[in-house]
């Protein structure tokens, strides 16, 4: 009877052996520690105390977070300012370089004197002697403005021009302003005419117009009175010897 106690029991050992041998692939058993489950506190006090731990913790990672926060805004305000100077700095280096590049290669404004010269160039040339005498007034036209359609106003010019005098003559002086007027007509009916002229001839009388207008502009010369004859003289009577 003992020995069947025995095997019996020796073969319960046996499978309840190889059971858990079996089973302990698939079962966890959470470790002890103190008589105590993994973050669980053994005690109400001491978990009264972690908890009071966990809250302490908290606050100093969060005054931490926050003082790491302040530190990196105040870093980007600087870097702001920083790129702020430089974008300032940045615009007025490259305005001093246009500035010096133009400075560099254009051309420099021109002075006083250059600008009187290159007005005097544009300007129409004066009458040549031949055309126009300044103390008289008379003048020689072209052939081309000698025909007869051109005669009123021509015959007008011939007396604007005899009768200037410094003090009537000039630029917006009555005088001028009437001349520009009947030159300018002269111009205009010289162009309906083109077709009658050669080029070489429109070319010279247009020339003349625009010439007699330049000196229509400038003031008269003074005219010199016109010399007047010698009155004859008594001859002398010889004398006699008392």
């Amino acid at each position: 009877m003992k020995t069947t106690y025995t095997l019996l029991f020796g073969l319960a050992l046996t499978v309840v052996s190889g059971t858990a041998g079996a089973q302990s692939n698939a079962l966890a058993i959470a470790p002890i520690n103190n008589w105590s489950y993994f973050r669980h506190s053994s005690t109400a006090t001491e978990g009264y105390l972690r908890g009071q731990a966990s809250v302490l913790s908290a606050l100093g990672q969060t005054n931490y977070a926050n003082s790491l926060a302040a530190v990196n805004f105040q870093e980007a305000y600087r870097r702001q300012l920083e790129n702020s100077r430089l974008y300032v700095q940045t615009y007025f280096e490259r305005r001093e370089l246009v500035r010096q590049y133009h400075e560099k290669y254009n051309n420099a404004p021109p002075t006083k004197e250059q600008w009187a010269r290159v007005t005097e160039a544009a300007l129409p040339d004066r009458l040549t002697k031949e055309q126009y005498d300044p103390v008289t007034g008379q003048l020689v036209w072209p052939h081309v403005l000698r025909t007869e359609e051109y005669a009123a106003l021509r015959n007008r010019v011939h007396e604007l021009m005899a009768s200037r005098t410094p003090e009537n003559s000039g630029d917006g002086s009555p005088s001028h302003k009437e001349l520009s007027q009947l030159i300018d007509g002269l111009k205009r009916l010289l162009k309906e005419n083109i077709d009658d002229v050669t080029p070489q001839q429109y070319a010279g009388a247009k020339w003349f117009l625009l010439s007699l207008d330049y000196e229509a502009e400038l003031p008269a010369l003074g005219r010199q009175p016109a010399p007047q004859p010698m009155k004859p003289t008594a001859p002398v009577a010889p004398a006699t010897a008392s």
